[in-house]
C-alpha cells in the first residue's frame, strides 16, 4: 500500500528512516534549504507493508509555481537514487501524479530498474553527465592532470592562466557567506537573463549557503583584482568530497573563471579529498577531461509535456 504524507515533522522522520546518510544529498537540513516553503508542498509517497510498516519512500513535493511534482530539493542535486525496492517501482509509478519529474537519477540505479521493467524506458529518456575529478589519480596536483591535455591545448591553458595571474590576483580561502557576492556577479554578467534576477532563485542560494555556514561545511574562495572582489566560488565540503555548488567571476577579466576553477580543484587536492564534483552540464567540464557519471531524469508522462497551465 502507498499513502501520502504531508506533515513536515512526519516527513522529516521518514527521511531519517530511509536516507542512507552518506552523501550530501542525503542530508535533510541541506535539502530542506533548497525547499521553497511558499511554493513547494510536501507530498511524500510512503510504501507500507500489510502490517503498516514503512518500507519505501519517494520524497515528492508539489512545485505549485511550475505545476509539477519533483523530489525534495528539485533539479539541483544530481546522482540521486530512489529509496525503494525495485519491485515496488510499478506501484509507486501508478501513484506518481501527472507532471512528475525526478531529476538526475544515478544511471546505475536506473539501469538495474529497467532490466526488470523495460516498459518504463521511455520515461527515462533524458540523459546528462555529472562531472567530477578524483585528485588521487593525478597525485593531488592538478598540474599533472593538465599534463594529460594535448600539447596545443595544454599550451593554451597555461598561457591563459599566466595572463590572468599577471593581474596579480589575491586569493582568499575561508568559510565566509558570500552568497550575495555570487548573486551580484552573476546578475552583473547576465542582467535580466540571469537566473538570479529572479528573487526566488536568489533566495534559494542564500538559504543553501546559510545552511552550509551553519553546519560548518562551506568552503569559500574569493579573488580580488584591482582592489575589489571579482570572483567567488562557494563549495560544499562533505566528508572526503567537495561539490563546487556556485561560482562566478567578472566577465571583464578574461580567464578569471578558469583561474577560479583551477584554484578550487587545487584546494581539493591540498585537502587530499577523494572527489570534487562540478555537477552536471557545461561543455568546459568535458574539455577539461573530467570524469562523467551518467544521470537520467524520469518524467511522467514522457517528455515533451504541454505548457504549464496559466
Amino acid at each position: 500500500m502507498i499513502r501520502t504524507e504531508t506533515d513536515i515533522q512526519e516527513c522529516r522522520k521518514l527521511w531519517g528512516m530511509f536516507s542512507p546518510g552518506q552523501d550530501a544529498w542525503d542530508d535533510w537540513d541541506l535539502m530542506f534549504a533548497f525547499h521553497d516553503q511558499d511554493k513547494h508542498r510536501l507530498n511524500f509517497l510512503v510504501h507500507e507493508t500489510s502490517g503498516g510498516r514503512p518500507d519505501g519512500l519517494v520524497p515528492l513535493v508539489h512545485d505549485t509555481a511550475q505545476n509539477r511534482f519533483m523530489l525534495m530539493a528539485g533539479s539541483y542535486p544530481d546522482g540521486r537514487i530512489l529509496w525503494l525496492r525495485h519491485q515496488d517501482f510499478p506501484e509507486f509509478f501508478e501513484h506518481l501524479p501527472e507532471r512528475t519529474a525526478l531529476f538526475e537519477l544515478k544511471q546505475s540505479w536506473v539501469s538495474d530498474l529497467l532490466q526488470l521493467y523495460p516498459q518504463f524506458e521511455a520515461n527515462f529518456a533524458e540523459h546528462d553527465l555529472r562531472y567530477y575529478l578524483v585528485p588521487s589519480e593525478f597525485e593531488f596536483d592538478f598540474n599533472k592532470h593538465i599534463d594529460t591535455f594535448s600539447s596545443e591545448k595544454k599550451q593554451k591553458f597555461l598561457y591563459d592562466l599566466r595572463n590572468i595571474r599577471k593581474r596579480e590576483p589575491t586569493l582568499h580561502w575561508g568559510d565566509e557567506n558570500e552568497a550575495d557576492l555570487f548573486i551580484e556577479l552573476v546578475n552583473r554578467n547576465f542582467g535580466a537573463e540571469s537566473d538570479y534576477a529572479n528573487e526566488e532563485n536568489a533566495n534559494e542560494v542564500r538559504r543553501v549557503i546559510d545552511e552550509l555556514e551553519r553546519s560548518g561545511r562551506l568552503k569559500t574562495l574569493t579573488i580580488e583584482i584591482d582592489g575589489a572582489r571579482r570572483a567567488v566560488s562557494l563549495s560544499l565540503l562533505h566528508g572526503k568530497k567537495m561539490i563546487a555548488l556556485y561560482a562566478s567571476s567578472n566577465n571583464d577579466y578574461n580567464n578569471l573563471g578558469k583561474l577560479l576553477n583551477v584554484e578550487t580543484i587545487q584546494e581539493a587536492c591540498r585537502l587530499r579529498l577523494d572527489e570534487i564534483s562540478f555537477m552536471t552540464g557545461m561543455q568546459w567540464k568535458a574539455n577539461w577531461k573530467m570524469k562523467g557519471e551518467p544521470c537520467l531524469t524520469m518524467r511522467k508522462p514522457p517528455a515533451p509535456w504541454p505548457a504549464t497551465p496559466g
